[in-house]
């Protein structure tokens, strides 16, 4: 009978390409996990989704001259020529909203960020309720699409903000006071349009558009880089 092998000849044999001892002895187990791409992809379509809705109301705001941006709100541009643009925007930002409030449900243990997650469920939802109830005119006799348009931005506003701030409380200090910020004076200058009688409707709801929209893009974008 041949004598066994060493142990030091085991060694060298495996470094020389042998299949014995050990062969799993150099595998890392540390390498960080892949990317999800089903996260990604909801955190992509809902930055796409709510900066398209951004540009309409931008672009809506700045070529348009039967509608003042500033006395009119954004919702207008829902009724008459502009509709299927504006109407298409709050459909795609729905599923926007919607798609955040998915990612966040998957990848987050943590409660505060699932309860925001919730809020900006329901907002996606009052997104996509505007997309089939349109707006009354000012001025124009009151109808159930409007009376629905009204109170489903009205969710929308209460909803969308608290349904961040929570969710980007657990992001850090940072991530929490400005969109905080932002949402206050946002929301002082609603406060102050409607005490002070300035006739600038349109303005002050475009400049809480601004804040939201701006806050759920970074929001997505933040997910999107933790995915």
């Amino acid at each position: 009978m041949g004598a066994k092998p060493s142990g030091e000849s085991l060694f060298q044999m495996e470094g020389e390409g042998s299949f014995l001892a050990f062969p799993n002895a150099y595998v890392s187990t540390d390498e960080p996990p892949g990317r999800s791409w089903k996260l990604s992809a909801l955190c992509l379509l809902a930055m796409a989704g709510v900066g398209y809705l951004g540009a309409v109301i931008l672009l809506l705001s700045l070529v348009t001259k039967e509608y003042s941006p500033v006395t009119q709100v954004a919702s207008d541009y829902g009724v008459g020529t502009y509709s299927l643009a504006m109407n298409a925007g709050f459909f795609f930002a729905g599923i926007a909203v919607i798609s955040l409030a998915a990612a966040i449900l998957t990848s987050s243990r943590q409660r505060v960020q699932r309860v925001g997650a919730i809020l900006l469920l329901l907002s996606g939802l009052m997104l996509l309720t505007n997309a089939f109830f349109q707006t009354d005119i000012e001025g124009a006799v009151s109808t159930l699409h409007g009376t629905v348009h009204g109170l489903a931005g009205v969710v929308f506003f209460i909803a969308s903000p608290i349904g961040l701030l929570l969710v980007n409380r657990s992001f850090g200090r940072v991530r929490f006071v400005l969109p905080f910020a932002a949402f206050a004076l946002g929301y002082g200058f609603v406060l102050v349009n409607s005490v002070a009688g300035l006739d600038a409707a349109g303005l002050s709801e475009r400049i809480v558009i601004l804040f939201v929209f701006s806050s759920l893009i970074l929001t997505a974008a933040k997910v999107y880089n933790e995915a």
